[in-house]
């Protein structure tokens, strides 16, 4: 046996049994730690994820994302060289989150809708953050100061798209021009649509049923990283860890509580920039700054959630998880230069304009106040979805066995 082979399956054996381990040696703590990660979950990512998830799976379902694509294919095509398609989930993406992005880019992939190098180019700049938690929890929640959220989203979205253009020329393929018009190509969604022979109601319980899937899946990763942090912090790796990441970054002015928070991020990034936020011994500008890169990278749980979707596929995980260290490295470089432009005017006015058109009006804000009345609605959908989808599953079976 190659001693490389060996390595790799023993490493994840003993880091598995290194946690399990701790849960043992520190029962009340991997409790309390599992709580945070649950109340996270609970009042922040469903309330916010969950109406996004099912509008994103419905655009899919419903061919719009097939329409839409094509009338903006020839822009995104020139700068992007990804077809309309990837620009529309690169729109979902800005407005909804994680790990909307990364789920939309490889189902595209996975329903054969594009190639395996159209959407390694897609996944690498159209897996973001919303502009719910980055002006929302970390600007207004964490640092006080809306003006610094618009900033940071400024910078965030101009991260993605440089990384966007450098992987341009990735697997070296030029998509062919498009040559019919728009009535065939609404003619050709149609027809494939009226195919599968399903209407509406089942196509909205199938988004149902898949949305709350998928926030589960989120709910689980959040749980176990807030689980694994809190097991690390208390077996002083997190020290260990800041302590040696201190040593090349002292010599610019970062000190080593700063370093702490920093790689708490690494883990869970909303941790991470809270962390970053209460530090009083660094600059505004560096604590920011930090912030940004760790919203962009968006540290090992949301790396975890996203890869779940891309290791579905033929796509590359490194890949993916390169492209956004360099999203991170943009982002956070761009909040640097840029951090002058917190204090003005017209970047706050026009910036809160578009977010309060989104997030700020009455419909959304009456949802996120009802939402506990919503959800158990949503859950019991969500079940009748599952029976009908586990009984039309098995009478497809039965069928083709007849």
């Amino acid at each position: 046996m190659k001693k490389t082979k060996f390595i790799t399956f023993f490493i994840p054996v003993l880091i598995v049994m290194f946690l399990i381990f701790g849960v043992i040696l520190f029962p009340q703590n991997s409790i309390e730690a599992g709580k945070k990660g649950l109340d996270i979950w609970v009042n922040i990512l469903i309330p916010s994820l969950l109406p996004f998830i099912i509008g994103a799976n419905l655009v899919v379902s419903l061919k719009i994302v097939d329409i839409i694509g094509f009338i903006i294919n020839p822009i995104t095509q020139l700068i992007f060289n990804v077809s309309g398609k990837g620009s529309l989930v690169f729109v979902i993406s800005m407005i909804s989150g994680y790990p909307v992005g990364a789920k939309l880019a490889s189902e595209l992939r996975n329903e054969n809708q594009i190639s395996q190098f159209e959407a390694q180019r897609l996944i690498a700049f159209c897996s973001t953050s919303g502009p719910l938690f980055i002006i929302g929890s970390v600007a207004v929640g964490m640092f006080k100061d809306s003006s610094l959220g618009y900033l940071m989203l400024v910078c965030h979205y101009l991260g993605a798209i440089s990384v966007g253009l450098l992987f341009r020329n990735y697997g070296k393929e030029t998509l062919q021009k498009t040559k019919s018009n728009l009535g065939t190509c609404v003619r050709t969604v149609i027809n494939s649509k009226n195919e599968n022979n399903e209407g509406f109601f089942v196509l909205f319980g199938n988004a149902v049923f898949s949305g709350v899937n998928t926030l589960l899946l989120i709910g689980g990763f959040v749980i176990i990283f807030s689980v694994v942090f809190e097991i690390l912090s208390l077996f002083k790796v997190i020290s260990l860890m800041s302590s040696i990441l201190y040593i090349p970054l002292s010599f610019i002015g970062v000190s080593k509580e700063l370093c702490q928070a920093f790689i708490s991020g690494l883990f869970e990034m909303t941790i991470g920039c809270a962390n970053i936020s209460l530090v009083n011994s660094s600059s505004e500008v560096l604590k920011v700054s930090l912030s940004s890169f760790l919203v962009a990278f968006s540290g090992l749980s949301i790396l975890a959630q996203c890869c779940t979707f891309i290791a579905k596929t033929d796509l590359s995980t490194n890949l993916y998880i390169f492209s956004k260290l360099l999203h991170g490295l943009f982002a956070g470089f761009f909040t640097f230069i840029l951090y002058p432009l917190s204090t003005s005017t017209a970047l706050v006015s026009n910036f809160s304009n578009i977010y309060d058109t989104f997030y700020g009006n009455s419909l959304w804000v009456s949802y996120v106040n009802n939402y506990k009345t919503i959800l158990p609605l949503i859950v019991v959908f969500y079940l009748i979805s599952a029976l009908y989808t586990l009984n039309n599953s098995k009478s497809k079976k039965i069928a083709r066995k007849v």
